[in-house]
């Protein structure tokens, strides 16, 4: 089968972060005998190569081509909000967009859209061209964005001539359902984790050290500063604690800042631009982890939780905000302990009851991991979504 991917974020090496998580699932759709051609905009370097067996072809969609900035390494989201240019090159991405699709995704079986908006159009014009069936996968951030903009009847177009669409999350879906749209077009697939590569291995540890771990984009939505608000409760009790966050972004300063005027620098660390390699050690380094996300003033907040999923692939016990798909990941006191996004002290009595039961971390640690093991492997999300790929294609 060959499958065209729509996509407004893509990977151009190994180890590159960025759109990760839809290169490990067209990779392993490659695996299972499949034939892939991602399309997604140019974003600094690359135009056409072969990934791990997927085919990418990046396009320009501003001149002269030195000026694009809208799909840069901070993300569409925030690199539109530098001004009144990068706004102007999100009508030429569509445009673009819709002229690349029709070019190069004529001759697909079925074509994978990556976020209808801003990709789906594309997808919606091949098929009206060229008989080509297509599906969605939802993520969340259109939901939210477009309840904020006023551009959900673009998100029920696109809905609606898809042979399906994909939710990550029961809580994308509830979020879909409230604005309408149609429950009989949706299913739900997970993200997925790579379970070869986040597994448990053996490396040294401080004893006397209790490490938290936390891992995201520094954004408004990811919570960090909630979560440096608690580790101040947290050392009234317990000195020994130290948080390490791996990630870069907007609010970067603003986290170190208040790191600084809380007197937590001998207890926090950022972290950035670290190798897979450090990154597996500081998994298996670390005694808890914690996903501390909010709702956003734009009522965006947490699709999934991946970085939920590698933790537990590496046994480690975990805590999250009982906010949108994280819910479909910890099972209070089961696969890990839920808490109230924004409640410092709930948070900080929460991390305290994990450090003082090691029992409790050591059970939920077991759970979380057989459960990723049985439920968010790549190989079996790839084989739901081959599945949905041959009931599109026979329809």
């Amino acid at each position: 089968m060959k499958i065209g991917v729509i996509t407004s974020v893509y990977p151009e090496f190994k180890g590159d972060p960025h759109g990760i998580f839809v290169h490990r699932l067209m990779r392993e759709i490659c695996r299972q005998g499949h034939e892939v051609h991602v399309l997604a905009p140019f974003s600094g370097d690359r135009t056409d190569y072969i990934l791990d067996g997927v085919n990418v072809k990046k396009f320009n969609y501003f001149y002269p081509k030195r000026f694009q900035r809208l799909c840069g390494r901070s993300g569409m989201i925030d690199n539109i909000k530098e001004g009144i240019f990068v706004k102007i090159q999100f009508l030429s991405f569509i445009i673009s967009n819709v002229i690349n699709s029709s070019r190069k995704l004529r001759d697909m079986d079925v074509i994978h859209v990556q976020w209808p908006i801003p990709n789906g159009l594309g997808a919606l014009i091949v098929k009206y061209l060229h008989g080509i069936p297509y599906i969605n996968t939802i993520y969340g951030e259109e939901i939210y964005l477009s309840k904020r903009y006023h551009t959900m009847f673009i998100i029920k177009l696109l809905v609606r001539n898809a042979s399906k669409s994909i939710m990550i999350s029961s809580g994308t879906l509830k979020a879909s359902l409230k604005e309408g749209l149609r429950k009989e077009k949706f299913e739900i697939i997970p993200f997925g984790v790579d379970t070869e590569f986040f597994r448990p291995i053996k490396v040294e540890k401080n004893s006397k050290i209790f490490q938290i771990l936390s891992i995201g984009y520094l954004i408004e939505r990811k919570g960090f500063e909630y979560l440096v608000k608690a580790i101040k409760e947290v050392l009234n009790s317990h000195n020994e604690v130290k948080l390490i966050i791996v990630g870069s972004g907007p609010l970067e300063n603003q986290i170190k800042k208040l790191i600084c005027e809380l007197k937590l620098e001998g207890n926090i660390q950022i972290l950035k631009n670290i190798s897979d390699k450090e990154l597996l050690e500081i998994y298996n380094s670390s005694d808890l982890f914690i996903l501390p996300s909010i709702i956003d003033f734009q009522g965006n907040t947490e699709g999934l939780g991946v970085v939920l999923l590698e933790a537990m692939a590496c046994k480690l016990p975990v805590i999250g905000s009982d906010i949108g798909g994280i819910p479909d990941i910890i099972h209070d006191n089961l696969t890990g302990r839920l808490v109230q996004q924004k409640d410092i002290l709930g948070l900080s009595k929460t991390i305290i009851d994990l450090i003082e039961n090691e029992n409790l971390r050591k059970s939920m640690a077991l759970n979380g991991y057989e459960m990723v093991k049985g439920h968010f492997s790549w190989e079996q999300i790839a084989k739901d979504y081959i599945e949905i790929y041959t009931e599109t294609t026979e329809l």
